[in-house]
């Protein structure tokens, strides 16, 4: 005997089913996915937003763990189509130019002139070099000194370094010369202040060095790099010339991009009874920095 149900009792029915089938639609799935080329930690920011509330991932020895939908899986298998492809090969080019001149000039007039009642006298500086001019007659003897000089100095380093595209790389090259170091020691001796001088011999180091992080997207590529370049002083024993750059840049692969400059000038001027002398320095530094794709 056929049984009828009322409109109300199958109204009942589907309101009874409806949250069975929407809890069906949800079902997730756990899917083991190894990667190619990248790395879960590189990969896995960017599906996340794909996993949806009720799914997760992880990363364990170069695959991905994912429980999510039917539906979200088959979107993070085409998104992980086109990411997890091989990086590409860079080659990263950091150039540090310095390049110092150095200019004096000095004039100078000395000597004794007179007659028998009053002898005048110029005192001069001592100083020999230079060109001289020497006027004498009897007993008086001038001399003119003029000095012109000219110092230019030009120090370059290069370094390369390759890296594959998405992960930072640092290089460092440098020296260490011993520098005489020098350390009074006081103690109390007999309820008297006794002082030792102690000599000894400490190391300081000059390096030069760059931090690079590149990201490369077409035929541009920005970079967070940092070099650096110490050099020893050839003016005071044991100092070091320190040149720091931190940045974030973007250019086109290969295309020399300039991180920073110096550019200082000083000069001086000193007169005296017949004499003068200009001191004058300029001091120009550039790094630049270039990215090559290797293919």
């Amino acid at each position: 005997m056929m049984r009828r149900f009322s409109p109300w009792c199958l109204s009942l029915l589907w309101l009874l089913a409806a949250p069975v089938s929407s809890a069906l639609a949800q079902v997730t799935v756990v899917e083991v996915i190894p990667l190619k080329y990248r790395t879960a930690e590189q990969v896995i920011p960017v599906i996340q937003p794909m996993v949806g509330p009720e799914g997760s991932v992880s990363g364990f020895q170069g695959q991905l763990i994912l429980r999510a939908t039917p539906t979200n899986l088959e979107e993070i298998r085409r998104i992980l189509a086109s990411i997890d492809t091989a990086p590409r090969r860079l080659s990263i080019t950091v150039r540090q130019d310095a390049q110092i001149d150095r200019r004096l000039r000095e004039a100078e007039v000395s000597g004794f002139a007179g007659d028998d009642r009053v002898r005048v006298f110029v005192p001069g500086s001592g100083a020999t070099s230079g060109g001289n001019v020497v006027i004498r007659r009897g007993d008086d003897r001038l001399r003119a000194r003029v000095l012109d000089s000219a110092e230019s100095g030009a120090d370059s380093s290069t370094q390369t370094i390759q890296v594959l595209e998405g992960n930072s790389a640092f290089i460092r090259t440098g020296e260490s010369r011993p520098v005489p170091a020098r350390e009074v020691r006081r103690k109390v001796v007999g309820g008297q202040v006794v002082e030792q001088v102690v000599e000894s011999v400490e190391y300081r180091e000059a390096s030069t060095g760059v931090y690079v992080w590149p990201r490369v997207t077409g035929d541009r590529v920005i970079l967070d790099v940092s070099p650096h370049r110490d050099s020893f002083s050839t003016q005071s024993p044991g100092a070091v010339n320190v040149q720091r750059v931190v940045t974030t840049v973007s250019g086109r692969l290969g295309e020399w991009i300039e991180l920073g400059g110096i550019d200082q000038a000083s000069s001086s001027q000193d007169s005296a009874l017949l004499g003068s002398s200009n001191r004058s320095t300029a001091d120009r530094r550039r790094v630049l920095i270039k990215v090559d794709e290797l293919r």
